[in-house]
């Protein structure tokens, strides 16, 4: 089955359905009247039980399976409005809902950054795993000389003695390679827990304690997309595939290119109902 990667932080994709279903920012899963919902799903090509089911996957596994919504494409363009809009009226209905609000939080807290276990280490601490090191590499070379000849044990024994030496210099209190350990450990947890609250501050930004805040965010983002998409923009075929004429078009990003497929006559439906639901919101 195909998948998408799903972005939340900049709304979802789903081929020819974007603009339809990213108008509504979500995609997670909507509730539509029964004999409507029938008959946009018949256009779509797809049961709604199977489309509500893989958009609630998507929602839960963070991609957008897409495979057999086979009448897109076949939507003439004046159907893709009437369809937007009516998604569009629904997935509101359903944002507006208790259930939305439980599932939002549930995927809120889900996506909450996780703390850095401390584990800082007194001096003492170090000093002493230091130093169990260090009598553990001794008792190694010793073994390991007891089985050389005589006359290649002398060797060995200037970096035994050199190993006893360092044992001392760490059991002093002062002792200013323990000190530069224990300075080290305390400067990375410090990067930690400021990473943490980097991460922390753009969490709360992109999932707002308010589930309406993230909405708004979604819909904005759509007309913020939107707004610089060229509708009048010419594509030729090159290599069987449509590719934009203007190299800067074909180098934009999936979002824009799939909101200019849908077309302006869905922008402009979806711009208007937007614009409104934002206002009443």
């Amino acid at each position: 089955m195909k998948k998408i990667r799903l972005h939340i932080g900049l709304g979802g994709r789903l081929g020819m359905l974007a603009v339809l279903l990213f108008t509504s920012c979500t995609l997670f899963s909507f509730v539509l009247a029964d004999r409507l919902a029938e008959d946009i799903w018949k256009r779509l090509g797809i049961g709604r039980q199977e489309c509500t089911e893989r958009i609630s996957k998507s929602f839960i596994n963070g991609y957008l399976q897409y495979a057999g919504v086979s009448n897109v494409k076949n939507l003439a363009l004046n159907e893709r409005a009437v369809v937007a809009r009516d998604l569009m009226t629904f997935a509101r209905q359903y944002l507006g809902s208790p259930a939305f609000k439980t599932e939002y939080d549930k995927m809120r807290t889900a996506s909450r950054p996780v703390e850095q276990e401390d584990r800082t280490q007194t001096r003492e601490q170090i000093r002493q795993k230091e130093i169990d090191k260090l009598k553990e590499s001794i008792q190694n070379m010793e073994k390991m000389t007891k089985s050389l000849p005589a006359d290649q044990q002398k060797g060995y024994q200037s970096s035994i003695d050199m190993l006893r030496k360092s044992v001392k210099d760490y059991q002093d209190p002062n002792n200013k390679i323990i000190e530069g350990m224990y300075q080290n450990q305390l400067g990375e947890r410090q990067r930690d827990l400021n990473y943490f609250k980097e991460d922390i501050k753009k969490w709360e930004t992109e999932y707002p304690a308010d589930c309406k805040q993230f909405v708004r965010n979604r819909l904005q983002h759509y007309l913020d997309v939107a707004g610089t998409v060229d509708f009048s923009a010419a594509v030729a075929d090159k290599g069987g595939k449509k590719r934009f004429v203007n190299p800067a078009y074909q180098s934009k990003n999936g979002e824009w290119k799939m909101i200019y497929r849908a077309g302006k006559d869905v922008h402009e439906q979806a711009k208007v109902f937007i614009e409104q639901w934002m206002k009443e919101m």
